[in-house]
């Protein structure tokens, strides 16, 4: 699975797309420059602060070169939406702060959501290891309309969303577009259902 926009920037888009459309939800943020959001990291005691731009992921990551393991949720805030390169024996602590939080943010927006739009209750039961992966895939496509239909249906399978779907949507999306996607990857979250990007499949800027 190859993203072109790094997992955590597409999915901070998202929220930020949720939050405007939900009023009174928590998570809200607001997008920061490269530069501003290395200053704060060194606000938080780490030392300098390297960016780069990444043309793969078509988003800046920035290299943290001296921190500590007590600094590490500083800097997740800090950081904003942006890749953050750490020292090894940092790393896998700072990932896991990361995935811990915007897991927990996105699925309150999820719920949100849905419920504005009367779709809670219709997402359908996810049960690991019983729940025929193919046919649930074709049951989120159908709660979320005629837009979301083959969605999920690629060979890459009913986990990662079509990168033939996408490339028939026009720049900006329209519309119908947007709440299809939208829709797709909150009823996922909601069920506990990993939904994968690869290929083309990144919010445009």
């Amino acid at each position: 699975m190859i993203p072109v926009m790094s997992f955590f920037a597409a999915i901070f888009q998202v929220i930020i797309l949720w939050s405007s459309s939900v009023p009174g939800t928590s998570g809200q943020a607001e997008f920061i420059s490269p530069e501003d959001a290395a200053r704060q990291i060194t606000e938080c005691g780490a030392g300098a602060v390297d960016i780069r731009y990444d043309d793969l992921l078509q988003s800046h990551i920035l290299t943290v070169h001296d921190a500590t393991e007590g600094q590490l949720q500083c800097i997740e805030k800090a950081a904003g939406y942006y890749d953050i390169e750490l020292p090894p024996e940092l790393q896998k602590r700072f990932s896991e702060i990361r995935a811990a939080k915007y897991s927990a943010v996105y699925r309150e927006q999820a719920v949100a959501w849905l419920s504005k739009r009367g779709l809670l209750n219709k997402v359908p039961k996810y049960r690991a290891g019983e729940t025929n992966e193919a046919t649930f895939a074709r049951e989120l496509e159908a709660i979320c309309g005629p837009a979301a239909k083959g969605a999920l249906q690629s060979r890459y399978g009913p986990r990662t969303i079509s990168p033939e779907w996408v490339k028939k949507m026009p720049l900006p999306f329209r519309p119908q577009d947007a709440e299809a996607m939208s829709c797709l990857m909150a009823a996922a979250s909601v069920a506990g259902w990993d939904l994968g990007i690869i290929g083309n499949e990144a919010f445009p800027e």
